[in-house]
């Protein structure tokens, strides 16, 4: 069984199980389906697995900022046909600073999604709440911009 079809065949035990899931009915499940291939393709499977979560907890902390942000950043390489990590520390410092800045922005975004999501599951249902000022503006300011491109 492929990853296609083991993905497809969650829905059956999503189904099944009701709407909890923990990672051991999954793991169970892709097992009892077949999903594991042999040991040994499942072993380096594991390690690339495990070496992606080490290169993950590399950090790289800015001084200016204070900002704690990864190391490494992986990507894939359409011309190799291959990923490949790229190191923020190899990067010219304006445009480190200019990513640094990005990524701040874009991690609170992030954590307003979750925050949103988590009490969404826990009952208080109320995303207007996590809209903050800031992304409104943001809207506003879009619209006059996206109503030019129409005309």
């Amino acid at each position: 069984m492929g990853p296609a079809e083991i993905v497809a065949s969650l829905k059956e035990l999503c189904e099944e199980r009701g709407p909890r899931l923990t990672t051991e009915q999954i793991v169970e499940w892709i097992d009892r389906h077949g999903g594991f291939e042999s040991n040994a393709e499942l072993l380096v499977f594991a390690k690339k697995m495990k070496a992606r979560q080490f290169a993950r907890m590399l950090e790289y902390e800015d001084e200016e900022t204070q900002l704690r942000i990864k190391r490494l950043w992986s990507f894939y390489d359409g011309e190799l046909g291959r990923r490949f990590y790229a190191d923020i520390l190899q990067m010219p410092s304006d445009q480190r600073s200019r990513l640094l800045q990005q990524y701040a922005r874009f991690q609170e975004q992030l954590r307003s999604v979750r925050r949103a999501m988590a009490d969404y599951f826990a009952g208080q249902q109320f995303f207007e709440f996590y809209i903050g000022d800031e992304e409104q503006e943001l809207v506003l300011e879009s619209e006059p911009a996206a109503r030019r491109v129409r005309h």
